[in-house]
Formats: C-alpha cells, sequence, structure tokens
C-alpha cells in the first residue's frame, strides 16, 4: 500500500525545496524513475542513511514523495525475509512558482474553451466563460448556516487569494470602501490584450461574488496599472 499527503501549494514547496540537501535529494529520487529506498537514495545521493532518511520523511511529509513499502527482490514472505523497506517515488505533480502569482495554464484553459464554445465570436464567449467559472468557483465556497451571509466575505477574501489576486484591505490608490485586487494573475496576456483580459477579470469575480451569494454590483472595473484592474466592494 502507498502513501501520499495532498498536493502541495507552490509557495510552500519553495520552503520545503529551499534547503539545498533536501533539494539534491529529492532530485535524485525524481532521476530514477523508480521507487528508491532509503540506502538507494544515500548512494545516489551521496549523504549518509540517516541524512538521508530526514529529509526524505520531510519531502514525504510535503507531498512531494509517494511512499511504499515492498521487501527486495527475491525474498517472499514468511520467516527470516525480513521487514518490508520504505521507498520512495517522486510525486505525480507539476509545480509553478511565480512570484507574484500567475496562472496562464487556467488563462489558457478559459480561452480555449471560449473559442470552442464561440469561435466566431471568442470574445464575448471568454466573457461568458470567465463568469460561469467564477460562479462554479464561488458557489464550490460558498458558506452554508445562520452566518453564511457574514462568512461570504472572508470566502471572497480567500477565494481572491486563491486565484492570484492578492487582495489588499488598505490601498490608498482604492476608492473609498472598495479593496484593491493588487495583482493580475494574468499580467503577460494582459501586456497583449488589456481590453480582454481586464474584461475578463471583471466577469471572474463578478460570477464569483454571484456564486457566493454577494451583490456582484460591488466589482467595478478600476484600471490601475500594475494593479489589477478590478476593484471589490462588500456591503457594510
Amino acid at each position: 500500500m502507498s502513501t501520499a499527503a495532498v498536493p502541495p501549494a507552490a509557495w510552500d514547496v519553495a520552503h520545503v525545496l529551499a534547503e539545498p540537501t533536501r533539494r539534491e535529494i529529492f532530485d535524485a529520487v525524481r532521476r530514477a524513475r523508480r521507487p528508491l529506498t532509503r540506502d538507494d537514495v544515500s548512494r545516489a545521493s551521496g549523504f549518509n542513511r540517516r541524512l538521508t532518511a530526514f529529509h526524505l520523511d520531510r519531502l514525504a511529509a510535503a507531498g512531494l514523495l509517494v511512499t511504499d513499502y515492498a521487501r527486495p527482490a527475491g525474498r517472499a514472505g514468511g520467516p527470516g525475509a525480513g521487514r518490508p523497506a520504505k521507498r520512495y517515488t517522486a510525486a505525480p505533480i507539476e509545480l509553478d512558482l511565480t512570484v507574484p502569482p500567475r496562472h496562464y495554464v487556467f488563462a489558457a484553459r478559459l480561452l480555449a474553451q471560449a473559442v470552442n464554445d464561440d469561435p466566431t465570436d471568442a470574445a464575448a464567449a471568454s466573457m461568458a466563460v470567465a463568469r460561469a467559472e467564477g460562479n462554479r468557483v464561488g458557489t464550490l465556497r460558498r458558506p452554508v448556516g445562520r452566518t453564511a451571509a457574514k462568512r461570504s466575505r472572508a470566502a471572497a477574501i480567500n477565494a481572491l487569494t486563491d486565484l492570484g489576486y492578492e487582495p489588499a484591505a488598505e490601498d490608498p490608490a482604492a476608492p473609498a470602501g472598495a479593496m484593491r485586487l493588487r495583482n493580475c494573475p494574468f499580467r503577460a496576456v494582459a501586456d497583449i490584450a488589456p481590453d480582454l483580459v481586464c474584461g475578463m477579470n471583471h466577469e471572474l469575480v463578478s460570477g464569483l461574488f454571484d456564486g457566493l451569494g454577494l451583490d456582484e454590483s460591488g466589482v467595478a472595473l478600476d484600471p490601475n496599472p500594475p494593479n489589477c484592474c478590478v476593484t471589490v466592494t462588500f456591503p457594510k
């Protein structure tokens, strides 16, 4: 039986792999493309077994390695077979760390869906696709229960943060009472087609508010480079 941790966030991975020895050990496992025991990794990386074991377990806890147990080849079960050895394999994940956050794959998926939905007017379709995706995210995160209305603001801020918008509660550049979104997760695309990307940002965030049950009139276009072109205002 194998075990794997929850897929790690890219920012957490940056801290885990910042330690040089740990990075070398991770690379040794990843290059092998097969399960390795601690002794295997120790020989491949050149570090002693105790240090190797320490970093392997840290990498596994962070979700970067998958673990299982198996006896050495040629040894069946029963008396004298010995205990199964713990083995490590690189987790099947893709990691992309950018600071500030950028989500170009997400933008590409939205645009590809828009072209597929209406190749004759992909610009209009991209707005509809962005709104639908925002609504889907908001609906999935929508709080329930008697305190749902109070928790919707926190849910919106968390969702905007996860999407890479970096909402700022206090920003002198934002209109009175509004929250500035300090980062555009689609910055490079915005440099090419600013009107298209600003429109998609507006529709995505509006759909998010609608899905969360918030008044989407609180989402406004307000270009202020290098910030995102959207501000949000929550009801008092």
